[in-house]
């Protein structure tokens, strides 16, 4: 598989949790010690960005379009994309996101990532 093919599935991962109630989990185990999650409201560390994941509600849905990957290194990159994703009963939310992935070991961990949402 290579880093593009890698980095896309991580992030499919990442929102599948979402989708399955598991985000704050899933967070807990892929974000670097140091990661900061930059969102309209806010930046979030990494602990404060696991609290929030873990009193999320459940995204319904999610779509990602026309993902990128800009190769940083053979253990680095950053996933560019843009998802609708909707929470039941809600309007669908458009963003264009960013994700920069590390390795560590055989280990991919989340360093940062950006939501910037569309009107």
């Amino acid at each position: 598989m290579s880093l593009a093919e890698r980095l896309v599935a991580l992030e499919h991962e990442g929102w599948g949790a979402l989708v399955a109630g598991v985000g704050g989990r899933y967070y807990r185990e892929h974000l670097t010690d140091d990661a900061l999650m930059a969102f309209p409201f806010g930046v979030l560390t990494r602990a404060a960005t696991i609290e929030a994941m873990e009193s999320a509600p459940p995204w319904e849905r999610y779509e990602i379009a026309d993902p990128q990957v800009v190769a940083l290194s053979d253990d680095s990159g950053i996933v560019v994309y843009e998802v609708v994703a909707q929470r039941p009963g809600e309007e669908p939310y458009s963003a264009v996101v960013s994700t920069t992935f590390v390795r560590a070991g055989d280990a991919w961990r989340v360093a940062f990532h950006q939501q910037s949402p569309k009107d």
